[in-house]
């Protein structure tokens, strides 16, 4: 006959005793592994917020410092060069669309501003765009800049005006004009100047035709084209025009011949330094007097400098450079800040490098001619 034996007091105790060294050890496992799905999860949330902070765009451009960029590469004329001792240096300024993380660090440096995207861009303009007109600004401000060289030095220059190139069209432009046709003639009387055109026109009413003379890819063409409304400035006269947005083609030639090539950099605002650079190369004497000059501003064909932006930023971009002087815009009517904040940026990077405000490249001419020169000894232990 079997029978079942009994177990000892003694041996369920140690049993129960097991199983709660068990149950506890569970538990300190379930919650170990809880603190890690917890730690896990906020690193994730971190990295996603790192990964929207860089990469988040907002409707602003982050501004900082470029380069200050010698224009002697870029600047070619057919003169023998002298014995060059200084340089002239083109300050530029850096953008991009700017991040949520671009905008947390705009608040506590001064080497970076946001920009809204309307003080950069048309309306609806893409970058495409942009980039496209920042460089038809730098092909006018190139020759804006030999001319302006070539009157100040009194070399011969002639400058011929050879049409108006339809650069852009509005939106609701029914012309049948395209872009790069270029306008030589309205109702039979020459029209080769954005100027006149706009004169021409300023009297016509939406509605009204125009026969227009063009070239389209060297085939010429006549058209008569309907007048349309343009946008204007709220509280504005309502104009009429073709719808277009005319760009001015002039035929430079000069004595002896010079030009300007550049491809990376966009904008007007190196006007002023091509001009010096040119007039550097135009004439025997070293213009620059052994200094290292940057600067900036546009430049007419009359050599009036005009106002640029970022200008703080070209100031910290030419002091790294260990620029010596440095041209601003002068400030001269409402509105002009550029030398204003070029002298309290230097102030605030505490430079020893002159800024000098200008409103003419004759000024500025006048300013490097009274300099003396310094040897190259000097220059260096400065720079």
């Amino acid at each position: 006959m079997c029978t079942k034996r009994r177990r000892s007091s003694k041996s369920r105790v140690g049993e129960n005793s097991q199983i709660d060294l068990v149950r506890m050890q569970g538990e300190k496992n379930l919650k170990k592994t809880k603190q890690l799905v917890i730690f896990g999860i906020c690193i994730g949330l971190i990295l996603v917020g790192v990964v929207l902070a860089f990469f988040t765009p907002v409707s602003y451009f982050a501004m900082f410092p470029g380069d200050a960029i010698d224009t002697h590469q870029y600047v070619k004329v057919a003169t023998k060069q002298p014995n060059e001792k200084g340089k002239f240096l083109l300050t530029t300024v850096s953008l991009k669309r700017a991040s949520v993380l671009d905008y947390l660090f705009s608040f506590t440096s001064h080497e970076m501003k946001l920009v809204p995207e309307s003080d950069i861009k048309s309306q609806d303009e893409s970058d495409k765009e942009y980039e496209r007109r920042q460089e038809e600004n730098m092909r006018e401000s190139q020759n804006h800049a030999i001319i302006s060289a070539y009157h100040q030095a009194k070399k011969p220059i002639k400058v011929e005006h050879v049409g108006i190139e339809v650069f852009e069209l509005t939106q609701n432009a029914k012309s049948g004009l395209k872009e790069g046709d270029l306008i030589q003639e309205l109702d039979h009387q020459s029209m080769k100047e954005s100027v006149k055109l706009l004169q021409y026109l300023q009297n016509k009413k939406a509605g009204e035709q125009v026969e227009v003379k063009f070239t389209r890819k060297n085939k010429p063409m006549i058209r008569k084209i309907k007048l349309v409304s343009l946008p204007v400035p709220k509280g504005q006269k309502p104009r009429a025009g073709l719808g277009i947005v005319p760009v001015d083609r002039v035929k430079v030639t000069s004595d002896p011949p010079a030009r300007i090539k550049t491809e990376e950099i966009g904008g007007p605002s190196a006007g002023l330094m091509f001009s010096l650079e040119v007039m550097d190369q135009l004439l025997p004497e070293d213009l620059t007097r052994g200094y290292t000059v940057a600067g900036t501003g546009t430049i007419n064909e009359k050599g009036e400098v005009g106002q640029i932006g970022g200008i703080e930023f070209k100031v910290i971009a030419a002091d790294r450079k260990g620029a010596q002087i440095f041209f601003c815009p002068k400030d001269q009517q409402s509105g002009d800040n550029n030398e204003k904040i070029a002298k309290e940026m230097a102030k605030r990077i505490n430079t020893k490098m002159k800024i000098v405000p200008v409103s003419t490249l004759s000024e500025a001419v006048q300013y490097l001619r009274k300099q003396p020169t310094i040897a190259l000894a000097t220059k260096r232990s400065v720079a």
